[in-house]
C-alpha cells in the first residue's frame, strides 16, 4: 500500500518529534536542539540529538538517525506503512486508500479473524497459568524451572490443561469458528466422527508474537506425566503449523520483546528454546531470541540485522551443530553480521547454565565468544586430523567453505586461521581454495556505506541547510566539481536550495543513498559551527576556499607541464603556457584578499 506523498508531509509536519521520542527519551535542551541517552546502543553521555526545527533525530554514537516515521519503525520494529498509520492516527491525519477489490477484503478479513482467534487463545492460555486452579501444574512446572510467575506475566506465559475441548469450547464462545481455530492450528478436527479437538493439552504455553506483540502462533512443552510408567502424550515440543500470518522462516521466538535490549547492548542471542529464551530474559539478558524449530534462514538474518550487526549462537558442539554453523555461516556474513559460538561446558543448555552459574558467569561467557569462522575451520580439523592425508581432507572440506564466504577480509582472516592450524603457507591454501579451475561464484555483498564528506563540503552543507534561500546562489556560481564528484549529493542540494522541505529530501534518499541521507541528518544536527548571523559569510568563505583548491590544481599541473616541456625538444607550448600560469596565479591572489576579507570556518 503506498500514500500520497503530500498525506505523508501531512503526517510528518502533525507529528512533534521531540514530543513523540520524549515518551521513551529523556531529553534535555541543547541550543535549538535537544540531546539524551540514545534508545538504540548503550551509552553513557548523551550523543543521540532532536532537532526539532528540522523534525529529525540523528546519534553521533551509534549513527541512527531518520525522521518521526523512521523512529517509530526502528523503536518498534514496524514497516514504513505500519509507522504512517499509527503516526497518522496520533496526529488526526485521514489515510486515503483506494477501494479493496471483493478478494482483497476477504484476504484482509481473514488474517484479521486469524489474529482474532490466536489472541483468545493465549488470553484463555494465560488466565489459565495465572489465576485459575487448572493452572497449578503449569505453576509448580514454572517453580521447578526457576522462572517466576512475574516473568510469566511478562512474557505471556500459558498453559494449556488436560481436556480435550476446552480451547475449543472458549472458542465457540467467543465466536470463533472452529474451521478457523483449526487454520490457526489450535484445533483439529476428529478422524471417526464430527468435530473438533484441543492441540495443546498438558503443556506450558509460549505464545509467538509479530512485530505489532500480536499472538500469531504458540509452541508447548508436554508437561513430564505424574506417573511414570504413564506414556507421555505426544512430543515435548509441540509447534503452531504455518497459517496465512505464520512463517517460521520468517518469525524469531520473543524479537518484539528482544528489540529494544539488542539496540542497546548491539548485539543479539540466538538459542534454540523457548524455555532458553524465557530463562536468559530473567536473568537480565533481554537481547535473548529463539528460532521457532527451525534452521536459521536469509529471512531470519534480515530481521536481526535491523538491530544489531552481532549474534552470539549456541550451536550443539557435535556434527549437527557443525553443519547448522556451517549453514549459517554464509548467510550471516552476507548479511555483514558477525556470528560467535558460545561454549557452554558441561551445561546442555543456556537454562541450565544461567540457573546453576548465574547472570555474571553468562556474561563472562559472551566476552569470550568464539569467532564463528574459527569454530567451524577449528571442528573440520579436529574431526579429520593434522597430519599426512588428514590435512588432504580438510583441504577438500574447508575450500568450499572459504569460498562460500562473501567477504574478501574475511575469506583471508580464515585462510590464515586455517594455515596456522595445519602448519602450512597460506599461498598453499589460497591457491587451493581460490584457484580459477574450481573457483565457484561468489554471493553478491552489499557495498558498505563509507561515504566521508570533504570539511569544506561538510560546512557549506551545514550553511544550506540553516539558510537555503540565501545560500544556494552562492553555490551555484561555481564548478559543481569543486563542491563534490556525487550526483545525488549534488541533486539533493540542489532541491534543497529550490525549497523542497528538507524531510522530503532525506526521504528521497532513504531508498538510493542512505550513507548520504545519514551524513545530512548527521550534519544538521551540529549547532556548533557558526552563528546564525554568520552563516552567509561562512559559506562564501567556503566557496572560495573550494575554489583555491581547484587553482592550485591547476597551478601544479601546469607546472609539471612545463618541467615536462624544458626536457623535450617541443617548446611551441611553452609561450601559452607561462601565460595560463600567469593568470592563474593572479587569480589566486585575488582569492586570498577575498578569504582575508571573510569569516573562516571554525
Amino acid at each position: 500500500m503506498a500514500f500520497p506523498r503530500e498525506v505523508v508531509e501531512e503526517v510528518r509536519a502533525r507529528t512533534d518529534i521531540a514530543t513523540l521520542i520524549g515518551q521513551s527519551v529523556a531529553l534535555k535542551r541543547a541550543g535549538r536542539g535537544m540531546v539524551g541517552l540514545c534508545p538504540f546502543h548503550n551509552e553513557k553521555s548523551p550523543s543521540f540529538n532532536v532537532v526539532p526545527h528540522k523534525q529529525i533525530f540523528h546519534c553521533f554514537g551509534c549513527g541512527a538517525s531518520g525522521d518521526a516515521i523512521a523512529f517509530v519503525m526502528k523503536a518498534r520494529g514496524l514497516t514504513f506503512v505500519e509507522a504512517v498509520k499509527d503516526l497518522a492516527q496520533a496526529a488526526g491525519v485521514a489515510l486515503p486508500e483506494r477501494d479493496l477489490t471483493p478478494e482483497e477484503r476477504a484476504r484482509l478479513s481473514a488474517r484479521q479473524d486469524l489474529f482474532t482467534a490466536c489472541e483468545t487463545a493465549a488470553s484463555l492460555f494465560a488466565r489459565t497459568l495465572l489465576a485459575l486452579p487448572e493452572g497449578g501444574p503449569g505453576r509448580a512446572y514454572l517453580a521447578k524451572r526457576g522462572i517466576t510467575l512475574e516473568t510469566a506475566t511478562k512474557y505471556r506465559l500459558g498453559f494449556a490443561p488436560e481436556g480435550w475441548d476446552r480451547l475449543a469450547r472458549h472458542l465457540q464462545s467467543q465466536r470463533v469458528p472452529p474451521q478457523l481455530g483449526a487454520q490457526a492450528g489450535l484445533l483439529k478436527r476428529r478422524e471417526n466422527r464430527d468435530g473438533v479437538y484441543d492441540v495443546f493439552r498438558n503443556r506450558l504455553i509460549f505464545p509467538i508474537l509479530d512485530d505489532r506483540d500480536r499472538p500469531i502462533a504458540f509452541g508447548g512443552r508436554l508437561l513430564p506425566n505424574s506417573d511414570p510408567t504413564a506414556k507421555d502424550e505426544g512430543p515435548k515440543y509441540l509447534n503452531s503449523p504455518e497459517s496465512p500470518i505464520y512463517k517460521k522462516n520468517e518469525v524469531l521466538y520473543g524479537l518484539s520483546w528482544a528489540r529494544a535490549a539488542a539496540q542497546r547492548k548491539d548485539r543479539l542471542i540466538l538459542v534454540e528454546g523457548y524455555f532458553d529464551a524465557v530463562s536468559l530474559w530473567q536473568a537480565g539478558f533481554g537481547e535473548a531470541v529463539a528460532t521457532c524449530g527451525t534452521a536459521l534462514t536469509e529471512r531470519h538474518v534480515e530481521r536481526i540485522s535491523s538491530h544489531t550487526r552481532k549474534v552470539y549462537a549456541l550451536f550443539d558442539g557435535d556434527s549437527a551443530g557443525l553443519r547448522a554453523a556451517q549453514k549459517s555461516l554464509p548467510i550471516l556474513q552476507a548479511a555483514q553480521v558477525s556470528a560467535f559460538r558460545l561454549n557452554l561446558g558441561a551445561a546442555k543448555d543456556p537454562d541450565e547454565f544461567v540457573q546453576k552459574q548465574g547472570a555474571l558467569a553468562f556474561e563472562t561467557l559472551l566476552s569470550s565468544g568464539e569467532d564463528l569462522i574459527h569454530m567451524v575451520v577449528r571442528r573440520i580439523v579436529e574431526e579429520e586430523g593434522r597430519d599426512g592425508m588428514a590435512k588432504d581432507r580438510v583441504m577438500q572440506r574447508v575450500t568450499g567453505f572459504l569460498r562460500d564466504l562473501p567477504s574478501d577480509v574475511t575469506r583471508e582472516t580464515a585462510t590464515l586461521y586455517v594455515a596456522g592450524l595445519l602448519n602450512l603457507r597460506a599461498d598453499e591454501i589460497r591457491a587451493r581454495a581460490f584457484s580459477q579451475a574450481d573457483a565457484r561464484p561468489l554471493p553478491r555483498v552489499p557495498t558498505p556505506s563509507n561515504w566521508i564528506p570533504s570539511r569544506e563540503l561538510v560546512h557549506l552543507l551545514w550553511c544550506l541547510f540553516r539558510k537555503p534561500a540565501e545560500v544556494a546562489p552562492i553555490i551555484g556560481r561555481v564548478d559543481p566539481d569543486w563542491v563534490t564528484d556525487r550526483g545525488d549529493v549534488l541533486t539533493a542540494m540542489v532541491s534543497i536550495g529550490n525549497g523542497m522541505p528538507f524531510t522530503q529530501v532525506l526521504q528521497d534518499l532513504e531508498g538510493s543513498s542512505p550513507d548520504v541521507a545519514r551524513t545530512f541528518r548527521a550534519i544538521v544536527a551540529r549547532d556548533d559551527l557558526y552563528k546564525e548571523e554568520d552563516t552567509v559569510s561562512a559559506a562564501q568563505d567556503v566557496v572560495l576556499r573550494l575554489e583555491a583548491r581547484a587553482v592550485d590544481a591547476e597551478i601544479i599541473a601546469i607546472n609539471a607541464q612545463i618541467e615536462a616541456m624544458l626536457k623535450s625538444a617541443d617548446k611551441s607550448s611553452y609561450r601559452g603556457m607561462l601565460e595560463a600560469l600567469s593568470g592563474l596565479n593572479k587569480r589566486r591572489q585575488q582569492i586570498n584578499a577575498a578569504i582575508s576579507r571573510t569569516r573562516a570556518p571554525a
